[in-house]
């Protein structure tokens, strides 16, 4: 067997040994794609990184197993969205984001942000409490669904929300802090 093939092969094991199974053909071959490209000092020092997160070790299997591509992502992108997320907008916790890792995928300016400040006025007005969405549903909606759950029917109560949406105003411009 030659050496690629030798590899390949311990790459499928790896794979399978993580709870893939190749009938799960995306994301198999999603996991594959990263453990072939990733090396094993990579692998730990991505660990290491997320561990600083507050991710434990199930945690990063976790979101491994729900979007391995999140893998791919440089410890500068997840640590600005995860510092937004967490610590300025306050909207879960690091651990919950391992349930949720295809949200670490998203555009921080794009998507992120404009959602996530949407979300934080209305939990800061009242108008909506934490059982009310999900912070999955949140990033993953299309944008009409999110605007027609989250912005048209609170704007009566607070008019700058399509704008805040839009990114063209922030809560700190109605006096709430982030």
């Amino acid at each position: 067997m030659s050496l690629e093939n030798e590899k390949f092969h311990q790459n499928v094991n790896k794979v399978m040994s993580l709870g893939f199974h190749p009938s799960t053909s995306t994301t198999f071959m999603k996991a594959l794609f990263v453990i072939s490209t990733t090396d094993s000092s990579k692998w730990a020092q991505k660990m290491d990184f997320y561990k600083k997160c507050g991710w434990t070790d199930d945690d990063f299997l976790v979101a491994f197993s729900k979007n391995p591509l999140f893998m791919n992502m440089t410890e500068k992108n997840i640590s600005s969205k995860m510092d937004f997320i967490v610590n300025k907008m306050a909207l879960v916790q690091p651990a919950d984001l391992a349930h949720y890792p295809t949200a670490l995928t998203y555009s921080l300016e794009n998507r992120i942000i404009p959602r996530a400040s949407v979300i934080r006025v209305l939990l800061l007005k009242g108008l909506v409490t934490r059982g009310d969405f999900s912070f999955n549903s949140l990033m993953i909606y299309n944008n009409k669904k999110f605007l027609d759950k989250f912005v048209v029917p609170y704007q009566p109560q607070v008019p700058e929300l399509l704008s805040i949406f839009a990114g063209k105003m922030g809560p700190v411009e109605l006096g709430i802090r982030v």
